[in-house]
């Protein structure tokens, strides 16, 4: 029973119903538009009664069976006409409608989606295979080499000087004609590293270096901690399964970076041998291909034909033949880079002071040394990186390589720095990764300027390590005040030193305090369903504004998901769906597995809801009325459902920090949405498409569009 005038409590419902008979139980729930009462009465034939005389109530008074009941009845009904029929209290069971038997099953009590049939999990992949084709086709591939924490004091490096890479290997093209060239990493539009491994005087290179790795595999095995940077070494490469020549770049914990000579690239390796003295004078097998246009992008195969055009100690000269296409380049010696080599960090022992620098979620946080000679030696190389960028602004004339260390100046510390290039972002912008402190910054490549040897081989102070028995949520309320008083204080760090990654996972320890701060930490980010003696303020509930979220900027264009289409509303979905949404399925996954009672939401309420895959997502209940399923929309999928209350569940505070990912859209056009056009929609759910935001309507997510893909559909 609802009154739309809000006027009635227990007392009104009970006189209201008394004359039909003895009510057994009652049940208020009160919400902005309406005061809802769930009545139970002693026998089925008062309910039946009241039923059949309903029309006599005011206007302001409507009365209808309460979904529970209409669902039992249904059951009776398809249990007496002998029909197989699926339990519908069960929690397992869900059913998808089509559009045209919607109000059938509303009526019946069984929950109804609208929507195409998509997952927070299949979002996750297409949101990592999203992620992987928009890779760039020529990097570096070193992220695993770059910056690991030394097991060693810091030593200075002086530049690199390889006496295999750089003896001369043009004789080997003096007397060929042609051969095939195989491409060993695309460093930029018009460079890569390459290896001849045939040369038509019947040299077989891959044969060559096969007999290499049986020498080096036969000699004796190189204890890491005697290693030095620059010896020569025979290192263990998993990708050809071959021992190859190659020079010691970087010591890092219990493994070691190295150049492989005759391939073209660095890897981190713990297999080491003496590499066999006949081998030391023997020229380097790779080197670098340049050509004068933007060709190697378009390079599809790995291996190619080539001829030889000219040859000179100076310059060798190639004709590549790709298709019908033929491609002069030139070859040169290769020597890795500083960002192919790997930078190190400066070391540090348990029980030295650092500070935090920042902690997002509560597993990973970010430190650097306070001792202070390592402080005397920051502040001595960014003092001397900032005086020479000032004074040396040579900017870049080119495209920067994925993974070059640059110098700018950056607009969050308001100093030069340098930075790594961590992606492409179109046009001639670029997001670059700090080098110095745990921040990202989109630069302009006319704002990056060349740095020095000397400046990028620098050690990274800054270093990400994992909090012991942490739990992987995300630092709110409480945990986040403490996590913003302690950010710089002075802290000292425990780690298992005996153990070669044991500096990955640390405690941490409030030198003013002597408390230690991870217990601290765990406490205080420890959601409330996982804690004993909790009293649940069942009372507050949370509405859409509560919500962490993403608004959109008006006159924006955006690439964006037309998900469905539901009574004039478009819903469209964002691209943003990644990590922070599989650390919130896992919570919500833990919450939902504790807590199995039921809820009754009001009207703007966040909640979760139960949908066709069988998990738990945020929704938002857009109606609510006694005697028919609740209406709800996802926050995160865009899908559309009518609910039983079964299927939903309270939302918990610590749930509402990652941002919404729907929007709901109203086309800003004359054209008219009808049954015709609405099948045409159905068509397209789950496509992608471009939107401009016209402007936002406020409330609850509404925005005015303009999206042309919709309007020539609906045309």
């Amino acid at each position: 029973m609802v009154d739309s005038t809000k006027k009635l409590l227990e007392d009104g419902f009970i006189n209201l119903c008394k004359k039909y008979g003895p009510v057994k139980n009652i049940t208020i729930h009160k919400t902005i538009h309406e005061n809802q009462a769930f009545i139970q009465f002693e026998t089925n034939d008062i309910a039946l009664q009241l039923l059949n005389e309903k029309s006599s109530f005011p206007s302001f008074i409507t009365v209808d069976l309460s979904n529970r009941t209409q669902k039992k009845m249904d059951l009776l009904i398809e249990k007496e006409n002998n029909e197989d029929v699926e339990d519908c209290e069960s929690n397992s069971t869900l059913k998808i409608s089509t559009y045209e038997d919607e109000s059938n099953k509303i009526e019946t009590g069984a929950s109804v989606y609208f929507g195409p049939d998509i997952s927070g999990k299949s979002l996750i992949e297409e949101c990592k295979q999203f992620k992987t084709n928009q890779k760039i086709p020529y990097n570096l591939e070193n992220d695993d080499l770059f910056g690991r924490p030394l097991n060693t004091e810091w030593e200075e490096i002086k530049k690199p000087e390889f006496e295999i890479n750089n003896l001369d290997f043009y004789k080997r093209f003096e007397n060929c004609t042609d051969g095939e060239i195989k491409i060993g990493k695309k460093l930029s539009p018009n460079m890569f590293t390459g290896l001849a491994t045939i040369f038509n005087n019947g040299e077989n290179v891959q044969d060559k270096l096969k007999i290499i790795s049986n020498d080096i595999e036969n000699s004796d095995l190189l204890n890491i901690n005697n290693l030095k940077y620059g010896m020569l070494v025979g290192a263990f490469d998993n990708a050809t399964n071959l021992y190859g020549r190659g020079y010691v770049t970087l010591v890092a914990g219990n493994s070691v970076n190295v150049a492989l000579s005759d391939y073209g690239r660095v890897i981190n390796t713990v297999k080491l041998r003496a590499l066999p003295i006949k081998y030391t004078q023997l020229p380097a097998y790779a080197f670098k291909v340049h050509t004068k246009g933007d060709y190697v992008p378009q390079l599809k195969k790995t291996s190619y034909l080539f001829k030889v055009r000219s040859v000179c100690p100076e310059r060798i000269v190639l004709i590549l033949f790709d298709e019908n296409k033929e491609i002069k380049v030139q070859l040169k010696k290769w020597q890795p880079t500083i960002e192919e080599s790997g930078v190190p960090y400066i070391d540090f022992k348990s029980n030295s002071s650092v500070e935090l620098l920042k902690l997002k979620y509560m597993n990973s946080a970010f430190i650097r040394s306070k001792e202070k000679h390592h402080f005397e030696f920051f502040f001595s190389c960014w003092n001397n990186l900032a005086a020479y960028c000032y004074k040396n602004s040579q900017h870049l004339n080119r495209e920067p390589v994925y993974g070059e260390i640059v110098g700018f100046k950056s607009t969050l510390t308001k100093n030069y720095v340098r930075g790594r290039v961590h992606k492409y972002l179109g046009g001639d912008l670029y997001s670059v990764k700090h080098m110095d402190d745990p921040f990202k910054e989109n630069i302009r490549s006319c704002e990056m300027i060349l740095l020095q040897f000397e400046h990028k081989i620098m050690p990274v102070s800054v270093l990400k390590v994992g909090l012991k028995d942490a739990l992987p949520y995300p630092v709110q309320y409480d945990a986040q005040c403490l996590v913003n008083n302690v950010t710089g204080v002075r802290f000292s760090v425990v780690f298992d030193e005996s153990k070669a990654d044991g500096w990955k996972n640390v405690d941490l320890t409030i030198k003013s305090l002597r408390e230690n701060f991870n217990t601290i930490l765990y406490g205080l980010v420890e959601p409330i369903w996982l804690k004993d003696d909790v009293d649940d303020d069942s009372v507050h509930y949370f509405k859409y504004m509560e919500l962490s979220r993403t608004e959109l900027v008006e006159k924006s264009v955006l690439k964006m998901t037309f998900v469905v289409h539901y009574d004039g509303v478009f819903y469209m979905r964002d691209k943003l769906f990644g990590k922070s949404f599989s650390v919130l399925s896992d919570m919500i996954r833990e919450y939902c597995g504790l807590n199995l009672s039921p809820y009754l939401p009001h009207i703007n309420e966040v909640c979760l809801g139960l949908f066709p895959d069988g998990k738990w997502y945020r929704v938002i209940c857009d109606q609510v009325k006694p005697g028919v399923l609740v209406k709800v929309h996802s926050i995160d999928l865009g899908i559309v459902a009518h609910l039983n209350t079964r299927n939903l569940k309270k939302l918990p505070a610590e749930l509402l920090f990652e941002p919404t990912h729907v929007a709901l859209c109203l086309l800003d056009s004359s054209i008219q949405v009808n049954e015709k056009n609405i099948e045409s929609l159905k068509k397209y759910e789950n496509t992608d498409c471009e939107v401009t935001v016209v402007k936002n309507l406020g409330g609850k997510n509404h925005y005015s569009i303009n999206c042309p893909f919709l309007e020539n559909i609906l045309q």
